[in-house]
């Protein structure tokens, strides 16, 4: 699952680059805590490594989402209207990843 989070969290960082350069870079990064995460030979740092990066990526792609569904403010502030963009949509398809990789791990510490 680390592998799935790494190369989905890297596909949406670098599809950020062409919109959002410092968001992108972000991604980038957050992308590694799951790369580290499948080198680790325990267990439970296997799972700390993917809770925390799926958490990390819920929080990003929970900012995302927002600042698309407030984007009905824009025009009325002279601005130009936000469009998704692939990399919105891959971040959104991780953010459900991470949402439901979050929730499992709550249920399992209980």
């Amino acid at each position: 699952m680390n592998i799935l989070m790494f190369i989905l969290t890297l596909i949406s960082g670098i599809l950020y680059l062409k919109s959002d350069i410092l968001f992108g870079v972000f991604l980038g990064v957050v992308s590694m805590v799951f790369l580290y995460g499948t080198f680790e030979t325990s267990r439970e740092k296997y799972r700390a490594h993917l809770f925390v990066g799926s958490l990390i990526v819920l929080f990003f792609a929970g900012v995302s989402l927002l600042e698309y569904l407030t984007g009905f403010l824009r025009p009325l502030l002279g601005e130009e209207k936000i469009t998704l963009t692939p990399g919105n949509y891959v971040l959104f398809l991780t953010g459900a990843m991470a949402l439901f990789t979050v929730m499992r791990g709550k249920v399992k510490s209980r």
